[in-house]
């Protein structure tokens, strides 16, 4: 191994964690001995470091995916010339660094840009990435997908929220990737979107990219804080409202502070119910907050403390049926024969330590996470009668379906899932003077999953009702599952400069993974006498390595291309039984992708331009993707074979004049499967070498102007965004029954929004044109079309007060 054998990686974790947990004794020690060694010098280094970053030319990048400049701090990030674009610090590559000097795809968001965009979660600011597309079936319920990679399993993409990798549910087949949760972007410093693999630094999960949100931190110098509220209306009725607040506390002046924020959100319902006959029950409340505590007890000393909880409670799920869009009068309907509600409880709590050594900056990262889902899902179409011809209001006429539900015949599957982590990550990085610029550290994560699944009849108003025990009187089958997770992985890149203008850069990350699944048998299907019983359990071990080459060639100050072999992965492990009967499906291995990529980034006019983009293939094997049995009805994770996904990006920001700001990107991937693929148990699920990969769209577009102006002394701003995604299909080949085409869609939003001193004034309209956006969706041949989509037309008026 490269950092060493496996029994000293668990030496460097062990002294990984007394870093972390132990007080920081040891960073303490290391920051007190350079710093009284080195004191005189290292003030002369900085002296020099400050005068260079002065005299360097700025790369700046524009409002909607903002560049970066390197002389500035990652906290704070953003600055804005008289003339140029928008400059953004970011530490994707575990450094602080100029996005336009490193050799990667990155978008970045700063704060005030997702105030303008309002956006207050992923999916608000996603379409102005080129390449990331989403399957979003509602809060808490999203799998993303960079560059057109995307496939049950494991996510592939990694979330970061700050040093926190967000972990998923496993679930009841194994698909941790489905549902990733929302977390409010509010008081938010930036997002960074990583794109392509990022194995070496990020680990497992971060095939296609990874995306990072990170929250503003305390200042430590001055009292202030903001209350924001927002009131907002939808054009199918019902109005919405939300408030927000953050305060930051200097306790001990530039020594300790703290700053704490509070959300809620009561969202109002867009969709109807033709069976259930009700309006707007896909309601959200969602609560939460923030508590970041900064202490620097030195100078080159600083400890980070971040707590968030979020809880959120939804009336339904967010499915569409548009074949009774004519019977129910109104697209925005859905068809389910049972309530569907949903509760989402998530808190993390993070500890991060830094301290900037003359030789080396020390990073010493804790965390631990937990999130509780409890949710219904309508299965009542699953087994019973085919209604392929489409007519499914006469194939269900909804007198017969009031007799069933009032005689307890409509059935429904209620899953509680719990998911926690703790996760440990201990780095050291070269310091931004020295020549070779390096990292390297060491990685440890421990994650448990529970799945608990009920399946029974509702009641006469179409709740699965579960008691105080947790149990349902109409349960007719019930299951558990455990699924516990342990990896420990070894990191390292290093970039070593050939000549002034090109360099060199090798990465490799060393991991072993140890994955065990226990299930029990709570009640076997309609066996009401039977006994509580444990299935065999299964485990799996695995270890492995993946790596990274780049290089890159600064042709001018202001222009740089690199060519880049990256790798990244998804751990396998056991998969659960299938079916109502002890059915042990063979365990999968991990896939891993390869990324071969051709980039550059460049600024023109002074940085009143820029002009960056890639060309990419990506390679991918034993991919991780949904099989069933041979019956059809149950899935599970199984590896297939081989796909490409070969494309481009590009994306140009302006700022022709001094209070205009324009952006532009595209993204175009073509992702199919290659070579060979697996038999699988039923013909129509058989996939074939040229088959599109589902739910992934070729084309993403986005365009944004921002017009900034002073109108009697008070300044304000007018943004529109734009974006078109193309369509996409729900399944590999289309004599597959879960086949459909989505069709393509366009967005656009507006928002405009004035300062009058301390207060702000915000009018916002998200998706003006009324659009469903069919960014997921799914079909078999005895039930109804879904997709989901974007909220309809919403308007809004956001007013906040800084103090």
């Amino acid at each position: 191994m490269w950092f060493g054998t496996t029994i000293s990686m668990r030496t460097c974790l062990r002294t990984g964690f007394l870093l972390t947990t132990g007080h920081l004794a040891l960073s303490h020690a290391c920051a007190h001995a350079a710093d009284t060694t080195h004191k005189t010098r290292a003030a002369a280094h900085q002296t020099r470091r400050e005068a260079a970053r002065t005299a360097a030319p700025s790369a700046k990048v524009n409002v909607g995916t903002a560049q970066v400049g390197k002389h500035k701090s990652a906290d704070h990030p953003a600055t804005v010339s008289a003339e140029g674009l928008e400059s953004v610090t970011v530490s994707a590559t575990r450094r602080t660094t100029d996005v336009q000097h490193t050799p990667m795809a990155i978008d970045a968001i700063t704060g005030k840009t997702l105030q303008q965009m309002y956006a207050r979660s992923i999916s608000d600011f996603a379409t102005q990435i080129p390449g990331l597309s989403i399957q979003d079936q509602g809060p808490g319920q999203k799998r993303f997908a960079i560059r057109n990679l995307t496939a049950a399993g494991e996510p592939q993409v990694g979330l970061y929220l700050d040093e926190i990798p967000i972990v998923g549910f496993t679930g009841e087949n194994t698909d941790a990737g489905s549902a990733q949760p929302d977390v409010k972007l509010w008081d938010m410093q930036r997002i960074e979107v990583l794109k392509g693999p990022q194995g070496t630094l990020y680990g497992s999960g971060s095939e296609g990219g990874t995306i990072r949100m990170i929250s503003e931190r305390p200042n430590l110098e001055k009292f202030g804080g903001k209350v924001d509220t927002a009131v907002s209306t939808m054009s199918t009725g019902g109005f919405s409202n939300t408030q927000n607040g953050a305060i930051n506390i200097p306790i001990i002046k530039d020594k300790l502070a703290v700053r704490i924020t509070a959300y809620r959100d009561s969202n109002a319902g867009w969709i109807n119910e033709y069976y259930l006959k009700q309006n707007g029950t896909n309601w959200v409340h969602n609560a939460g907050g923030r508590l970041n505590i900064r202490y620097k007890p030195m100078e080159n000393w600083t400890i980070d403390f971040i707590g968030y909880r979020q809880n959120t409670n939804t009336g339904n799920l967010f499915n569409l049926n548009p074949s009774f869009a004519k019977v129910g009068g109104t697209k925005w309907i859905a068809a389910n024969f049972v309530k569907q509600p949903m509760t989402d409880q998530f808190q993390a709590y993070n500890l991060i330590s830094r301290t900037d050594m003359k030789w080396a900056t020390l990073t010493a990262i804790a965390s631990w996470q937990e999130r509780k889902m409890e949710v219904s899902h309508d299965t009542s179409f699953n087994y019973t009668k085919d209604c392929s011809s489409g007519e499914f209001w006469n194939c269900y006429p909804i007198g017969n379906f009031q007799n069933l539900l009032a005689n307890g015949g409509i059935n429904s599957v209620y899953d509680r899932q719990r998911v926690s982590a703790w996760t440990a990550e201990v780095r050291l990085s070269a310091p931004h003077s020295s020549k070779l610029q390096w990292t390297g550290g060491v990685f440890y994560q421990m994650r448990k999953n529970m799945f608990n699944l009920h399946y029974g009849a509702v009641d006469p108003s179409g709740y699965f009702y579960v008691g105080d025990g947790g149990y349902a009187p109409t349960t007719s089958y019930a299951r558990a599952n455990w699924d516990n997770t342990q990896q420990i992985a070894e990191f390292g890149e290093i970039t070593y400069p050939i000549t002034k203008k090109l360099k060199i850069t090798g990465g490799v990350r060393v991991f072993q993974v140890e994955r065990s699944i226990s299930t029990l048998s709570i009640m076997p299907f309609q066996d009401y006498t039977a006994v509580p019983t444990w299935y065999p359990k299964m485990s799996d071990k695995e270890h492995s390595a993946t790596g990274k080459f780049l290089l890159s060639y600064d042709i001018t100050p202001h222009a740089m291309m690199y060519a880049q072999a990256a790798e990244g992965y998804r751990i396998g492990g056991p998969n659960l039984p299938v079916g109502f009967t002890v059915q042990q499906a063979p365990p999968y291995s991990p896939d891993t992708v390869w990324d071969y990529e051709l980039g550059w980034k460049t600024s023109w006019l002074h940085n009143k331009i820029t002009f960056n983009g890639a060309f990419y293939r990506m390679d991918w094997s034993n991919i991780q993707q949904q099989g069933t049995d041979p019956t059809g009805a149950f899935s599970y994770i199984v590896n297939a074979g081989s796909a490409t996904a070969t494309g481009f990006e590009a994306e140009v920001n302006a700022r022709p004049i001094r209070a205009l700001q324009l952006g532009f990107g595209t993204n175009y991937a073509d992702a199919h499967l290659v070579g060979k693929q697996p038999i699988e148990p039923l013909a129509v699920n058989q996939t074939h070498a040229g088959d599109s990969l589902p739910y992934v769209p070729r084309w993403t577009l986005n365009g944004n102007a921002t017009y900034s102006f002073n109108l009697l002394g008070h300044n304000g701003f007018l943004r529109g965004d734009v974006s078109y995604q193309s369509g996409r299909s729900t399944a590999f080949n289309s004599n597959s029954p879960d086949y459909y085409y989505l069709g393509g869609w366009f967005l656009a939003n507006v928002n405009a929004g004035m300062d009058f001193g301390h207060f702000h004034a915000q009018l916002f309209a998200s998706n003006i044109l009324n659009r469903q956006t069919r960014i997921s969706g799914h079909v078999n041949s005895v039930m109804p079309v879904y997709y989901n989509s974007s909220p309809p037309a919403t308007v809004g008026l956001d007013v906040s007060a800084a103090f």
